[in-house]
């Protein structure tokens, strides 16, 4: 077990609930103003580290144009929630016009020499763009369900819990169940069992405390909490391939002893946009 690991987990979540607490339950005005400047500065330097991972691997990339683009998509995303820009669905709006852009930059303005790489150059703009800004920008949507604070608490709360409970189970008792992934080898079948696990318990413990929030019925919250809690894992897969794939153990060095922003928003990437299209595909109870 490495407990040195765990324990920067337990710190980061010590700091982060709170944190994330105040700015939920507290600081609900506007919107949720203050928590969505929060998820559009974490888009801008999750891009960032998209660029130096691309960049560690001396792929061409734009810099400069793809992280701030990247930080429109969650802003797109507000101003459609909170109705300033009402009637559009401005978040796919902004995120194809940025696309656009991006495309524009990558082919029309090249010097001849520079064309050979415009692919390559094309293709990591737009995944740098896109990830994770496009899929965190679903947890600024959250913020206008009926019920924002709960919803926004109940996502997070869940992938800490899936993410810790991997992390402990599959530390202690993961070594014979190894999957050997190319992505990430360490990763255990008895790891993924104790994140869903995880994720289940908190669901669990909202339920009970929260008047049976998220208000769908007990067995289509359960549902709802294992898909998310599966697709979490998975989110965490993908950048472990990214990083292996740019030769580095961490994507960033942001956060002392846990890496980039990226290593502790991995989960929550690709589980955002399910956990928001359930909610509002499955009809309250």
């Amino acid at each position: 077990m490495n407990w040195k690991g765990f324990k920067v987990r337990v710190a980061m979540i010590s700091v982060a609930l709170p944190l994330l607490g105040v700015l939920v339950f507290l600081l609900p005005w506007r919107t949720h103003l203050a928590f969505n400047l929060l998820v559009t500065a974490v888009c801008v330097v999750g891009s960032l580290e998209v660029v130096g991972l691309l960049g560690a691997r001396r792929i061409p990339v734009s810099r400069f144009l793809a992280p701030v683009l990247a930080g429109t998509l969650p802003v797109a995303a507000y101003l459609q929630t909170a109705g300033i820009v009402p009637g559009v669905e401005l978040q796919l709006l902004m995120t194809v016009a940025a696309a656009g852009i991006i495309l524009v930059r990558s082919i029309i303005f090249q010097r001849k020499a520079t064309l050979r790489g415009l692919l390559a150059y094309a293709g990591a703009s737009l995944l740098a763009l896109l990830y994770p800004a496009f899929f965190l920008s679903f947890i600024t949507r959250m913020t206008g369900f009926a019920e924002p604070s709960l919803t926004v608490a109940f996502f997070l709360c869940v992938l800490f819990g899936d993410d810790m409970n991997a992390y402990f189970v599959g530390s202690l008792w993961g070594r014979s169940t190894r999957l050997n992934l190319p992505v990430s080898p360490n990763k255990s079948a008895i790891g993924f069992a104790g994140g869903i696990a995880g994720a289940l318990i908190v669901a669990l413990l909202f339920h009970w405390l929260a008047a049976g929030f998220p208000h769908r019925g007990l067995w289509p919250d359960i549902a709802i909490d294992a898909a998310i809690g599966i697709v979490g894992i998975v989110g965490d897969l993908v950048e472990s391939g990214l990083k292996r794939s740019a030769g580095v153990k961490d994507s960033g060095v942001i956060i002392p002893g846990r890496g980039g922003l990226l290593d502790s928003v991995d989960s929550l990437a690709l589980a955002a946009p399910l956990f928001w299209f359930l909610l509002v595909l499955v009809p309250a109870a």
